[in-house]
């Protein structure tokens, strides 16, 4: 994965899909021409044909604060993912499901999810 920063992501940060726990970021450092953050993810076996060519992956801090004139909004996820936080994921419904990604594809990590990402319920079948 490639992100601008590196936000709360280190080695050992959890990879969930629908808040299980799916895989773990493995390695984090500098991209070759310190122009990125290259994240490395390691995806369990039995949930790979989850990642799809067109899957989107964002930074999940665990708490999002938001203040303005109305006062303060705050939505927090699981205990766990507020106290490590993590990297979801999701693929966008359409009507023929891409491929499965292959073990090298690279993603671009964002810094936060769009809000329709968080709708996406696609089906995608166990092999």
């Amino acid at each position: 994965m490639q992100s601008e920063t590196r936000g709360s992501i280190s080695a050992g940060t959890p990879v969930l899909y629908r808040d299980i726990e799916v895989g773990i970021a493995t390695n984090v450092r500098l991209g070759e021409f310190a122009d990125r953050v290259v994240t490395t993810i390691n995806i369990d076996n039995e949930y790979a044909y989850l990642i799809r060519q067109n899957t989107v992956f964002w930074n999940t801090s665990g708490v999002d604060v938001s203040i303005g004139l109305s006062g303060a909004n705050i939505k927090a996820g699981t205990i766990d993912s507020i106290v490590r936080g993590g990297i979801t994921f999701a693929t966008p419904e359409q009507s023929e499901l891409m491929p499965i990604a292959k073990p090298t594809q690279s993603f671009y990590l964002y810094s936060k999810a769009e809000p329709s990402w968080l709708t996406w319920r696609t089906p995608i079948p166990k092999p």
